[in-house]
């Protein structure tokens, strides 16, 4: 069975890291998304990653 996590950052600098330390676990990158989300003033992007493992 099948099991799934989804990740949230907050900077695109984190990305490339996490991806690295979930597939050190055994998780695959399943998709990768962001929204952005705010006015003008505080526009923020985050950044949502699902991870799979498992048959």
């Amino acid at each position: 069975m099948k099991e799934w996590q989804c990740v949230l950052l907050s900077h695109h600098e984190e990305v490339g890291k996490v991806i690295i330390e979930w597939q050190k676990q055994g998780w695959r990158l399943h998709t990768y998304n962001t929204a952005g989300m705010g006015g003008a003033w505080n526009y923020t992007v985050n950044h949502y990653l699902l991870f799979e493992r498992g048959e």
